[in-house]
């Protein structure tokens, strides 16, 4: 039986079982286990907590659910949940209980049962203590049952850790057992039809011959939808592009190739002339209207013209999404073709001797997106003039709903917004839906620290006696 050394070292451990799986044909569970037991371990846990505490003990310092989680002792992680212990404290700069269970040496069974004990009490996977994300963790070391279980419970397979890398890198610099699969569930969208595959491919490429004969061969490639992984239509969140049709894709938007054929007009036309649904060119304005790449390719404008003159129509839908992500050249364009100007349209342009008119003669719910598109495209003016009409200064925006107006004030350190928000009863400490997190929380991880100094001194003088 060997000893541990004074300093033992985790990565040299996993190095060594790694290396003895390769040298003995065996599963790493089964080269860890024997690697564990080599040292007087009863399994590779039991060893891992060894280490820990020779070394000074890396669990030691966690708080008791995260400790717990660490260890792979699912007993305690349930026991210590039934207590109300907190679920996503993972203290100043560890990660979550639910990093900690994603990263643990544990088995991949015992990992993904914690997993599931801490989601189904309400753990936000979303969460990134010290900078890490609980899906990283499992796309890097597995299992695919794993990722699949984080993504059901609303991890967001594009959210970065502080190192700005994705899931997705994570999972190609891993050594998880089911990489391949791992890496392909990711790699969204997943297209696992091959004639799919390949229309998107000319599509992408521009080559307008190779897609007109795939779709002549098998026209169902513009009716049919990409059927993603099921776990993405479990998820406990809307997602845009999910499921895509072949059509779609003209937009580039989620961004999929680094730049657009020249000839996405043309694309576009060749699949036009085939018969594209009318949902489908209506889904597709909205995308090309919010695309930032086409916009800096110069083939927005183009391509929602072609569209339009397809017979495309913008929804209610698609303007206040353009609106939210300022993108306020095709809202120029539709106005030019004789879309009626709106309360909402004014506002995020800043027209301000037109909007008093139209919040007059506006809905309530009119007069609050006005007042969101005032507040996200920064016309101070505009969010006042809303405010002055009845909008609640503390609602939930219409596009990115998630958060509030003070949030997004925050974000921007648009510092006389924030007045103007706080002067008219703005709460400070309302969490967004997404990362539970109040505006302040926004300007602190934003590196916002004007906004974080400002929001900081009027919450200590509102609540000073």
């Amino acid at each position: 039986m060997s000893e541990l050394p004074a300093r033992p070292s985790k990565e040299h451990l996993r190095k060594q079982a790694k290396r003895l799986a390769r040298d003995k044909s065996l599963g790493l569970a089964e080269a860890q286990r024997m690697v564990a037991v080599d040292y007087g371990a009863a399994n590779w846990a039991e060893l891992m907590q060894r280490v820990d505490a020779v070394r000074g003990g890396e669990a030691a310092s966690l708080p008791p659910l995260a400790a717990a989680a660490r260890a792979g002792d699912l007993a305690a992680v349930r026991r210590l949940i039934a207590e109300g212990q907190p679920l996503d404290d993972g203290g100043a700069e560890a990660g979550t209980p639910l990093w900690q269970a994603c990263a643990s040496d544990a088995s991949a069974e015992t990992r993904i049962a914690i997993a599931d004990a801490l989601l189904s009490a309400g753990a936000n996977p979303r969460h990134d203590n010290g900078g890490v994300t609980a899906l990283n963790a499992a796309a890097s070391r597995g299992p695919l049952a794993l990722v699949e279980l984080l993504i059901r419970g609303g991890a967001l397979e594009w959210q970065p850790d502080a190192k700005g890398r994705a899931p997705l890198d994570a999972a190609r610099r891993g050594e998880a057992a089911d990489k391949d699969a791992i890496v392909e569930l990711l790699a969204r969208p997943v297209i696992r039809d091959p004639s799919f595959r390949a229309a998107v491919t000319a599509l992408q490429s521009g080559d307008v011959v190779g897609l007109a004969r795939l779709l002549d061969d098998q026209p169902r490639l513009l009716r049919e939808r990409i059927l993603e992984p099921e776990c993405y239509r479990e998820a406990s969140r809307s997602q845009y592009f999910r499921d895509p049709k072949l059509f779609w894709f003209i937009a580039n938007n989620p961004t999929l190739m680094q730049r657009m054929p020249d000839n996405i007009v043309e694309v576009a036309e060749t699949m036009i002339a085939r018969g594209v649904d009318k949902g489908d060119l209506d889904y597709a304005l909205e995308l090309v209207m919010t695309s930032l790449p086409a916009r800096e390719q110069g083939l927005q404008i183009p391509l929602l013209e072609r569209l339009m003159k397809a017979g495309a129509t913008p929804t209610e839908r698609a303007i206040d999404v353009t609106l939210a992500h300022s993108e306020l050249e095709p809202i120029q364009a539709l106005l030019r073709a004789g879309h009626p100007m709106t309360a909402p349209i004014a506002a995020a342009l800043g027209l301000t001797d037109r909007l008093e008119a139209l919040l007059r003669a506006a809905s309530p719910a009119e007069i609050q997106n006005a007042f969101g598109m005032a507040v996200i495209n920064r016309q101070n003016d505009s969010a006042r003039q809303a405010l002055d009409a009845g909008a609640d200064v503390n609602a939930f925006l219409p596009v990115h709903s998630h958060s509030t107006a003070l949030h997004q004030a925050a974000i921007d350190e648009n510092l006389a917004l924030i007045d103007l928000l706080l002067e008219r009863g703005a709460r400070t400490d309302i969490a967004d839906k997404l990362w539970n997190a109040t505006p302040l929380d926004w300007a602190r991880h934003n590196g916002k620290s004007r906004a974080a100094d400002y929001l900081e001194r009027m919450t200590r003088q509102k609540t000073s006696p």
